[in-house]
């Protein structure tokens, strides 16, 4: 019986430090429970529209204090904009610089405002004097600034604001009157549909929440477009809006893989996509954190687009590798993606400066076919100058482009531009940063012109492709140079007499695969799923010598 005892008193303490010691499925501390995303990176607004289809409360969020400034219980349309001038035409309003001395049709609202009676300590004292205020001016609204006031009022200028405060004096003596002078940091909250303002808050930082939800969805709107989640405002020093999406960290993958894949790809690429997605966000959470959020919803980080890219496949993609992460060693690695490879993707240094190991140019035939696999481009001459001196980089007028310089496997490193005044060489990137980079698509291309000329060498029986300018040629009038000029020069071949310009006036690039060729191919991934290989077989042949775990 003793022995049993014993026995038991084992089990339980292995049962004991199995529990102690077990992982929940799946889990990974690398990876937040929630993210903030900048929806205006770059673009920082003086206002926005956010709809809600059911109730919402907008709250302070200044340092610790999270306290309610207003709550909506119906469905609402509301207008949050920097306290300012505005133009009113047509119940359409956009923002003005206000010069008195201008006739503006329509309305115009200002930033001055009068403050009736004096503040108070809380929401709920300041709404129940708003209440008997409102029946005597109707056009009074609440104020908050860190103490809770009634205000009324969008006056544009001192005078306008002194002259109602004596018409307020005669006709209602019940109250105190006091100016308000305008700040840029402040917001008005108006109705959308009436234009009535409702709350006017000056507050660094407010949260709209969605009192209640739909079905997996969150009924937030901004400017039109569905987000899952909450919505932050974070008023900047020069009074503009920056607006932050905070959101489950899955549901910004489901809009990121949503948004970056088409949901028709079978799923095995989807998969690989979502883990692709899942370790560059990791990577590069607190890309923004100077701005207040973790990372932005364009391509600078990755492409976000909200609840109407999310599809169910995606999702499922998501849901599928949950926590799952792409590691080299003990590295999380960093999941450069594109488009689409040519044939061949990249080394890391060919396109950036750092060799990272794993991303290692690869042979990619399962990106062959996509649909810019192959792609051309014209460049005129005089637009190209022009982008040059917009680009810091007056070289005088165009005389040739040459590449200088390919990588291992075919892409342009170097492309030399000679000008009348000087020469640049554009490396890696900078010819698409320069030129467009929908319109080159990719650095691998070569490059063709409306003066190439077609020579049969005699030595080696080969025909080698050369411009007029620089050539020795024999005439009547004895041997020459070609010098570089606007003009045209003929030349007789077997059959007949052509024209050509000894400088070019078109620069043709003939190029191959979308994007900058480092990592993942994502037509590369479809065409790999299409032939039976799982996202773990995608990855790990993109992301040289990488473990998915």
């Amino acid at each position: 019986m003793q022995k049993h005892y014993k026995s038991l008193y084992i089990v339980y303490i292995a049962l004991f430090l199995t529990l102690i010691f077990i992982s929940p499925v799946n889990a990974s501390p690398l990876i937040p429970e929630r993210v903030k995303v900048g929806l205006n990176y770059n673009s920082a607004s003086s206002g926005m529209i956010i709809s809600c289809n059911s109730s919402v409360a907008v709250n302070s969020l200044n340092g610790t204090d999270k306290s309610a400034l207003l709550n909506i219980s119906k469905p609402s349309k509301l207008s949050f904009r920097t306290d300012g001038y505005y133009n009113i035409i047509d119940k359409e309003i956009k923002k003005i610089q206000y010069i008195k001395a201008v006739k503006y049709q329509g309305d115009i609202i200002g930033p001055y405002h009068i403050q009736i009676g004096e503040s108070f300590a809380d929401y709920d004292s300041a709404e129940k004097s708003l209440e008997n205020i409102k029946t005597k001016l109707p056009d009074s609204f609440l104020a908050y600034d860190g103490m809770w006031s009634i205000w009324t009022g969008l006056f544009l200028d001192e005078k306008q604001c002194l002259d109602q405060i004596n018409i307020y004096q005669n006709k209602s003596n019940f109250y105190t009157y006091k100016l308000v002078e305008p700040d840029q940091r402040r917001v008005q909250i108006a109705d959308v549909n009436s234009n009535d303002v409702m709350l006017i808050y000056k507050a660094q930082q407010v949260e709209i929440r969605a009192s209640e939800s739909m079905e997996n969805t969150s009924p937030l709107e901004v400017n039109g477009v569905k987000y899952r989640g909450n919505i932050l405002l974070k008023t900047q020093e020069d009074g503009s809006i920056l607006v932050i999406n905070d959101v489950a960290f899955d549901e910004y993958l489901y809009s990121v893989v949503g948004s970056e894949a088409n949901p028709a790809w079978p799923i095995e690429a989807l998969k690989a996509q979502a883990v692709a997605a899942r370790n560059y966000a990791v990577i590069n959470l607190g890309k923004h954190n100077k701005d207040g959020y973790d990372l932005c919803s364009t391509t600078h980080c990755q492409a976000y687009k909200g609840y109407s890219k999310e599809h169910d496949s995606t999702n499922k993609a998501v849901a599928q590798t949950k926590n799952k992460l792409l590691f080299y060693g003990d590295e999380v690695a960093t999941t450069f993606y594109h488009s689409s490879s040519g044939g061949h993707t990249e080394n890391s240094e060919n396109i950036w400066s750092e060799e990272i190991p794993y991303l290692r140019g690869v042979d990619d035939p399962f990106s062959v076919g996509s649909p810019n696999d192959t792609w051309t481009h014209a460049l005129d001459r005089k637009a190209m100058q022009q982008k040059l001196i917009e680009n810091n980089m007056d070289i005088g007028d165009i005389i040739d482009v040459n590449i200088i310089e390919t990588s291992e496997f075919g892409r342009a490193k170097k492309v030399e531009i000679t000008g009348s005044k000087s020469a640049v060489i554009l490396e890696k990137e900078k010819m698409r940063t320069i030129f467009g980079t929908s319109d080159i698509k990719s650095i691998w291309y070569e490059i063709k012109t409306d003066s190439d000329v077609n020579i049969y060498d005699t030595n080696s029986n080969s025909i080698s492709v050369k411009r007029p300018q620089g050539l020795h040629i024999i005439s009547a009038s004895g041997q020459t140079i070609i010098e570089p000029s606007g003009k045209k020069i003929s030349i007789k071949g077997l059959f007949d007499v052509q024209q050509y310009n000894i400088m070019p006036q078109t620069y043709i690039l003939n190029g191959k695969g979308w994007g900058h060729g480092v990592g993942m191919s994502q037509y590369g991934a479809k065409g790999m799923a299409d032939s039976g290989y799982s996202f773990i077989e995608i990855l790990e042949h993109y992301y040289t010598g990488t473990k998915v775990k």
